[in-house]
């Protein structure tokens, strides 16, 4: 089980994502513009760092766990949540907000808070994935927290693709005995094997 320091540490991220988000709304009801940018900076130093090593580590070590057509959803929402945070950041740039920017503001906080809430319940599944793991996607934490990722170097893991052929070998141990087509697919069904076609070079 992994150490209760960083699953506090994983939770209390998201407490902070939640109470900024929150923050954010009141000042925007209020038309608090200095306030606004406050809090939109807040959110995109904390954002940033904190969604890179989701991304990069925490999503792809669920694989093994749940399989690649899980996975990629997470990371699709996760794409989503990013694309909100920029264009909240974005929307943060301007020195007075208009009506229509407050109210898309509002909408992109409303569309990030459920997220925020969603994966806080992530840590209970942190707690049953090997131990090396849990270290690899700590350090991972500390790494991007060092370096100060922004909300512009998160994204999806170029490295996904490469994970996921490591852990084939054990698919095809078992699957080494069969010898139609149809009954080794029928086996790579069962056992939710996702097979990648390669891409033809132009």
């Amino acid at each position: 089980m992994p150490s209760n320091s960083f699953l506090e540490d994983f939770r209390e991220e998201h407490r902070q994502l939640r109470d900024i988000l929150l923050a954010l709304r009141s000042a925007i009801e209020l038309g608090d513009s200095e306030e606004i940018q406050q809090r939109i900076s807040d959110l995109a130093d904390t954002a940033g760092p904190h969604f890179f090593y989701e991304g990069e580590a925490l999503y792809p070590a669920l694989t093994a766990l749940y399989g690649d057509e899980y996975v990629d959803r997470l990371q699709a929402e996760h794409e989503q949540t990013l694309a909100a945070t920029r264009a909240l950041a974005e929307l943060g740039e301007s020195e007075e907000f208009t009506p229509d920017e407050s109210e898309r503001a509002l909408q992109l906080v409303s569309d990030l808070l459920p997220h925020i809430g969603e994966r806080d319940g992530m840590a209970v599944v942190l707690e049953v994935l090997p131990a090396q793991q849990v270290n690899a996607i700590a350090k991972a934490r500390m790494h991007a927290r060092k370096t100060k990722k922004t909300i512009h170097e998160a994204g999806r893991p170029r490295g996904k693709r490469v994970m996921a052929k490591q852990s084939a070998p054990r698919a095809d141990s078992k699957i080494r005995h069969l010898k139609s087509r149809a009954a080794i697919s029928k086996a790579l069904t069962r056992m939710r094997v996702k097979i990648v076609p390669k891409k033809r070079a132009k």
